[in-house]
């Protein structure tokens, strides 16, 4: 797994994307609502899949450090 996306749907169980993790404190809960969703609404795969332009699933961002 290279990507971001793919460790959320590891952690669900993998064979069903609408399954969840509930009461769960992980970095893959990106919206930090104690629950790891990979589908439906306040999931944690879009928002990065917004942060590294939503309309291209291919895109990279490159981590910037200050």
């Amino acid at each position: 797994m290279n990507n971001d996306r793919d460790p959320i749907l590891v952690a669900i169980g993998g064979s069903a994307p609408t399954n969840v993790v509930n009461n769960v404190y992980s970095r893959l809960d990106v919206n930090l609502d104690g629950v790891i969703k990979y589908v439906g609404a306040n999931n944690d795969r879009d928002p990065i899949l917004t942060t590294v332009g939503g309309s291209t699933p291919t895109n990279t961002r490159t981590a910037q450090l200050p």
